[in-house]
């Protein structure tokens, strides 16, 4: 006769470790065979039997987009391009989201709604009104106005987000550091923004991430190969007739290099901070 135990350990395994294990399966075999396709030669990748271990393994695919396909271009593009345009949208966020906490003024209601409804409109309305808008200040095709337009759209959640987290921390502690002579400014560089450090990397994430793997507005603002990012990039891979699959899993493979990394160094102050603002938003 099976103990209670034993039961409860079986419906543990039948439940929870299977399905589990069956998903985590779905969701990293696709990035596993992404990166072994990137380590086969080009004419080992469509060959049959199929091979789910590089033998042997290459690294010229990585050398012919790198070298040959302008990716080194592309990447640093994308460098640029996001990382001017997540430092924006922090500080900007950072400033708006403590107005918005810390301030009662006429309108705020309606500024705080007005910031929600933006969420809820797709990218691709804003398209030509920001095309039109750039191409009247002459910086259409210029990495300007991807810029321009990643820290714009992305700036309203951000602003959210942030603010919930300024609500939680109280404003005594301000308060004490104005007695010490501390202006506003000063208060919040030195109480406010070390206190929600985790909140300023959660939304730093976001934009980061978010601009990084952007693509609509990347391929419609931009027309010169000498501006292109990484997403386009990787769509200038895909041919009329044929699709270098190893060149374009490398590019994958390098485009998820600086997402992975960035992750792996501030993981315990994004899970923190989105665990926080849950809390305090």
């Amino acid at each position: 006769m099976i103990s209670q135990k034993t039961k409860k350990r079986l419906v543990r395994i039948f439940a929870v470790n299977i399905p589990l294990t069956v998903l985590f399966i779905i969701t990293v075999f696709p990035l596993y065979w992404t990166i072994v396709t990137s380590l086969k030669p080009e004419t080992e990748i469509m060959k049959l039997p199929l091979k789910y271990w590089p033998s042997p393994v290459t690294f010229d695919n990585y050398k012919y987009i790198w070298e040959n396909m302008g990716f080194d271009i592309y990447f640093w593009n994308s460098v640029f391009v996001t990382v001017v345009s997540t430092v924006i949208c922090t500080v900007i966020s950072l400033f708006g989201g403590y107005a918005i906490a810390r301030y009662k003024f006429k309108g705020k209601k309606i500024t705080y709604l007005v910031l929600l409804i933006s969420q809820m409109f797709p990218g691709v309305v804003l398209m030509i009104p920001l095309f039109e808008i750039f191409r009247n200040m002459g910086i259409v095709n210029s990495p300007h106005s991807l810029i321009l337009t990643y820290a714009t759209v992305r700036i309203p959640f951000c602003m959210i987000m942030i603010g919930g987290f300024v609500s939680g921390v109280s404003p005594a502690l301000e308060e004490a550091a104005w007695i010490d002579g501390c202006s506003v400014m000063g208060a919040m560089t030195r109480v406010v923004v070390p206190t929600i450090a985790p909140g300023l990397v959660a939304a730093g994430a976001f934009s980061f991430v978010s601009s990084w793997n952007e693509y609509v507005y990347a391929f419609c603002f931009l027309s010169s190969e000498k501006y292109f990012t990484l997403p386009i990039g990787l769509k200038l891979m895909k041919g009329e007739f044929t699709v270098a699959y190893g060149s374009l899993a490398a590019g994958c493979v390098m485009a998820l290099i600086p997402v992975i990394l960035l992750f792996a160094y501030i993981q315990k102050y994004l899970v923190s901070g989105l665990s926080a603002g849950a809390v305090k938003g």
